[in-house]
């Protein structure tokens, strides 16, 4: 199987319709069948205007679309990719079990537990996951670096569209004695939203 994400790097359209785990992005009068995470297709409606990160997976009889909202999922999904064994179905079956932010940290902590949750992912396959993306992904040296509170102000960030690294800015900003996780959302909302402006 050979990889090409620069063939068609994004996609622009609406949802037409859905097939199985994919949803069909007309663009321009043609339709094209993407697979998407779960937590992605299940918030799609039809008629939707849609704009996604691509992947093409080309093989000997086929192509293969993965679309991604955000380019932190589609740089992880490419990561995963780059794992000897994890092909672009196993790659997405991952994401599918896991976040982003939560895949980071598993791989910060170890936690090969969490990997193996996913659809066709075996414990040694998730070790290897482990082993071999935390050679390549700089990770905490303290392994997860955030408290249960500012994770979830982290999840959050991400699910609004904010990369990782503007949300972990974001949290790490957030000035002493806000407490609670719902006013540190509202303040790292406020401090990205300044950020990007």
């Amino acid at each position: 199987m050979r990889y090409n994400s620069c063939m068609i790097g994004s996609l622009r359209g609406k949802a037409i319709g859905f097939v199985r785990d994919t949803v069909i992005v007309e663009v321009q009068g043609v339709g094209y069948g993407v697979f998407v995470p779960v937590s992605v297709l299940a918030d799609i409606q039809e008629n939707d205007e849609l704009f996604l990160y691509t992947y093409l997976a080309v093989r000997e009889n086929a192509q293969d679309l993965y679309g991604f909202p955000t380019k932190d999922d589609l740089s992880w999904f490419t990561l995963l990719l780059s794992v000897s064994g994890i092909g672009p179905k196993s790659a997405l079956s991952i994401l599918n079990a896991v976040d982003v932010p939560s895949l980071e940290r598993a791989i910060a902590g170890k936690d090969a537990a969490s990997l193996s949750r996913a659809f066709g992912i075996g414990k040694k396959t998730a070790e290897k996951i482990v082993l071999e993306l935390r050679e390549k992904v700089s990770v905490p040296e303290s392994g997860p670096a955030e408290s249960g509170t500012d994770a979830e102000v982290i999840d959050a960030l991400v699910s609004l569209g904010y990369s990782l690294r503007e949300a972990r800015d974001a949290v790490r900003a957030i000035p002493g004695g806000i407490e609670g996780t719902e006013g540190r959302i509202r303040e790292a909302i406020r401090i990205a939203s300044r950020s990007a402006a």
